[in-house]
């Protein structure tokens, strides 16, 4: 079986105040901040797939095209006087509940939150594992301590790293909503999108290619977010008003089998050069991030118990290089760009001589 007729057969395609108790019919009205960039479009249609009634509310500046169908609220949750929420204030709306996947400044979080607190039963916020303070223990559940954070708010515009802020947000909505807020916290997601052209996804096309590919031998887990399985998991948490703090990635696999499935999946005549981590780094290949223990091992018990279901890890494979084809179609994407972890043909080339030349010797 060729790739694309892998990809047409296995693809499925593709996001302490006192709150009202909504009796709410299923499916019933959600508001996204957002979702029209990344994860938003997945969670948008599959929302509409299921049946909501869906308002956006954002700038209408990324992706303006998608959904026309739909209620859009205008409006910019980064202006200093907090004009940019006028139109979200006037509109009086209620809904279901509300999805933020807000990662820049907590601020922007907060003044939404207090503006909607008394218009939704649930405020689900998504985040990320690297809330967590410490990654060296294996098997992070959603009890470990988060980032400890400065005593300052955080300002509109910040310079604070990523996880930061998404700690910050955390905190903030645990403060406005603790018994009406839900934390979906991913792992890398992964789908048909990509977050910018230069993060196509490595592992799978270069296997689909075939050749040589080499990889680090000593990484023994890998472990990701399927974003369809992460938007119907919020459905659900949204259905059944489930509210809390969730780990949502698949259960860790062994890195050489995620490998390995890409092989047997795209029936790819690829050679495998496996090698050791620290010749790679030693040589400025850094093909995966240096990790703590506890990396690519997050539990996900609890979300699993909650109403995760992931797809299979081959659906998922189908979803990304049927979006890598539909963006390259002559698959000519060039990987090694600066700060993609990957490296270019010509860069693997030197590796493996450089490699079989020191295990010559």
């Amino acid at each position: 079986m060729d790739r694309r007729q892998f990809i047409k057969t296995s693809g499925v395609l593709g996001a302490m105040a006192t709150v009202p108790s909504f009796a709410h019919p299923k499916p019933g009205k959600v508001l996204v901040l957002g979702g029209t960039r990344y994860f938003g479009p997945v969670l948008v249609e599959e929302l509409l797939r299921q049946g909501y009634d869906v308002t956006l509310f954002n700038r209408g500046k990324t992706n303006p095209h998608l959904f026309p169908e739909l209620t859009k609220i205008r409006g910019d949750r980064e202006t200093l006087d907090g004009r940019g929420l006028s139109a979200l204030q006037a509109s009086k709306t209620e809904w279901d509940w509300v999805v933020d996947t807000w990662q820049g400044s907590s601020k922007c979080v907060i003044d939404t939150a207090h503006l909607l607190v008394q218009r939704t039963a649930q405020y689900q916020y998504v985040s990320t594992v690297s809330v967590y303070d410490k990654w060296d223990k294996i098997g992070i559940t959603e009890t470990e301590p988060l980032n400890p954070l400065p005593a300052d708010v955080e300002a509109l515009i910040t310079e604070n790293r990523y996880a930061l802020r998404k700690t910050f947000a955390e905190q903030a909505l645990q403060e406005i909503l603790p018994k009406n807020s839900a934390f979906f916290r991913s792992h890398g997601m992964r789908g048909y999108p990509t977050t910018a052209p230069r993060h196509e996804p490595y592992w799978q096309v270069k296997v689909m290619r075939g050749g040589d590919l080499v990889l680090p031998s000593d990484i023994d887990y890998y472990q990701i977010t399927d974003m369809v399985s992460l938007a119907r998991f919020m459905i659900t948490c949204g259905q059944t008003q489930t509210m809390g703090p969730f780990n949502v990635c698949y259960p860790p696999i062994l890195f050489r089998d995620f490998i390995q499935n890409i092989v047997e999946q795209t029936n790819s005549k690829v050679t495998l050069h496996w090698i050791p981590q620290a010749f790679l780094l030693a040589n400025d290949v850094k093909l995966m991030r240096e990790r703590p223990a506890g990396r690519y091992r997050f539990k996900v018990d609890k979300a699993m118990q909650s109403g995760l279901t992931n797809r299979s890890q081959s659906v998922l494979l189908a979803d990304q290089l049927q979006g890598y084809l539909d963006r390259n179609p002559k698959d000519d994407f060039v990987f090694g760009q600066p700060n993609t972890a990957t490296i270019s043909s010509q860069r693997e080339q030197e590796i493996i001589r450089l490699w079989e030349k020191q295990r010559s010797s």
